[in-house]
């Protein structure tokens, strides 16, 4: 049963599916039961399971920006947007468990419904408003799972999983619209929603391996038209994962062919690899994660590419995070870099943050942020304090 948790890798990286229209007949007759985490799952003749669970974060931020004549403020969600799931379980057949994910987001988007972020809302797969980010189908058994749909990437899942940019906010623009963007770009590389097929292996022994076929992204041309852009190959990404009770090692690559249909651009191929480490000893938890990439810059698929014929430029990124937990309250640090050949734009972000859970299902929080850049005047320092009730 899919449940609940801060973590945002656990939590992008769940089972999820559909499941059609014949589900609600067995669900006329049900009973009402909570789990443990806090997701209401309705039971109904024939061993069809139906739960809901999410999370609505919010923050209010004020920000010291070198770009405006006074500071800014602003109340939105944070990297992790509100989010519902509804989850739908079929009864086990043929030692089959098929499940489905559907997925509800909102960036609490103001009145005017725009969103101006200046990291774009094509870049990070957000718009204001409402969107769907999942719509999947998982397929389980003692051969692994396979998922079929929309859902989040696996290049870069595992160091998306820090605690600080997870439950709170990270990188933002200041003086535009309400998409945060976490380490993206000063850490790791974002994860996009994207339509795919991929497989999950069975635990080996703390071993787990990822792989997928996803739609391929079409990389931005400076040079010519959109339609001179070839994406006729599917993107490959995967991962491997293993974990025991003190450390988790992790490792993730992709690869994408790109055809150009220009005079003065090659074709080319994007593709990036990362590595990282978790340490967990008792209280203290450290991460660290460093990736490369080339033809894509350091941000997202298709960040890049074809611009002015620089398609094979390179890009790299890390960060370091360390918390400590005492007893109902996290406390926790971290700083990550990124550097991009194209932009020849050097960023770094510094993180403070406190976490106190104040019940199980509300967290308290309060985060100071320092960016820098080459980029003129958009340096910023902010104060933010949220909140998040988890269900």
């Amino acid at each position: 049963m899919i449940k609940n948790k801060n973590d945002i890798e656990n939590s992008f990286m769940k089972d999820i599916c559909y499941a059609g229209k014949n589900v609600l007949f067995p669900i006329l007759a049900v009973s009402i039961s909570t789990t443990a985490l806090g997701e209401v799952t309705l039971e109904g003749a024939g061993g069809w399971k139906f739960g809901v669970n999410g999370h609505i974060p919010v923050f209010a931020l004020v920000s010291d920006n070198d770009d405006l004549e006074e500071d800014a403020f602003r109340i939105t969600t944070g990297f992790n947007p509100a989010t519902a799931q509804f989850n739908i379980y079929a009864p086990q057949q043929n030692n089959l468990d098929i499940s489905g994910h559907f997925q509800l987001n909102s960036h609490l988007a103001g009145a005017d419904g725009v969103q101006n972020s200046g990291f774009g809302k094509e870049a990070f797969g957000r718009v204001s408003g409402v969107e769907s980010r999942v719509a999947e189908i998982s397929i389980a058994g003692s051969f692994g799972t396979i998922h079929v749909g929309k859902g989040f990437g696996i290049f870069g899942v595992p160091a998306i999983g820090d605690t600080g940019s997870a439950l709170g906010v990270g990188i933002f623009s200041p003086n535009s619209g309400d998409a945060t963007g976490g380490r993206i770009g000063n850490g790791y590389f974002y994860a996009n929603f994207n339509p795919r097929v991929a497989y999950t292996s069975a635990d080996m022994n703390g071993a787990q391996f990822k792989v997928g076929l996803f739609q391929p992204e079409k990389p931005k041309d400076g040079a010519a038209i959109d339609d001179s852009v070839g994406t006729e190959s599917p993107r490959i990404e995967a991962n491997l994962v293993w974990k025991n009770d003190l450390l988790t090692v992790w490792s993730s690559g992709f690869m994408q062919k790109v055809k150009v249909d220009s005079a003065t651009v090659d074709d080319f191929d994007m593709h990036g690899i990362d590595f990282g480490v978790g340490v967990a000893a008792g209280d203290l938890n450290v991460r660290a994660n460093y990736s490369i990439t080339q033809g894509t810059g350091n941000g997202v698929f298709g960040g890049h590419g074809v611009t002015g014929g620089s398609e094979e430029e390179d890009a790299n990124q890390w960060y370091l995070e360390s918390t400590y937990d005492i007893d109902k309250t996290k406390l926790g640090a971290s700083y990550g870099e990124g550097s991009d050949d194209l932009s020849d734009v050097d960023t770094d972000l510094i993180m403070l943050f406190v976490h106190h859970k104040a019940t199980d299902a509300l967290t308290l929080m309060v985060e100071v942020q320092d960016f820098n850049t080459d980029a003129a005047d958009s340096d910023y320092s902010a104060f933010i304090v949220g909140t998040q009730f988890t269900f």
